[in-house]
C-alpha cells in the first residue's frame, strides 16, 4: 500500500523586520512588549471579577427557576 505525500503548503514567509521596526516594537509597538501594565489585574483581578459576575448570573438563574416551580 502507498501512501500519498502531502504537497508543501504554501504559507506566507514573513520577511525579517528592519532595525527600526525592532526598535518601534519594542519601545511603543506592542502592549506586553512594554511593560506599561500591572499583571495583578490582567491576570488575577479580571478573571476573578468575570468569575464573580458568572457565580451571581448562576445564583440569579437558580432563584427565578426556584421561584418559577413553585
Amino acid at each position: 500500500m502507498k501512501y500519498g505525500q502531502q504537497t508543501e503548503l504554501l504559507l506566507h514567509k514573513p520577511r525579517d523586520a528592519t532595525p527600526e521596526e525592532v526598535k518601534e516594537w519594542q519601545n511603543g509597538g506592542d502592549f506586553f512588549m512594554t511593560g506599561k501594565f500591572d499583571a495583578m489585574k490582567i491576570f488575577v483581578v479580571v478573571p476573578a471579577l468575570i468569575q464573580f459576575v458568572v457565580i451571581g448570573g448562576m445564583m440569579f438563574s437558580f432563584l427565578v427557576i426556584g421561584l418559577s416551580v413553585e
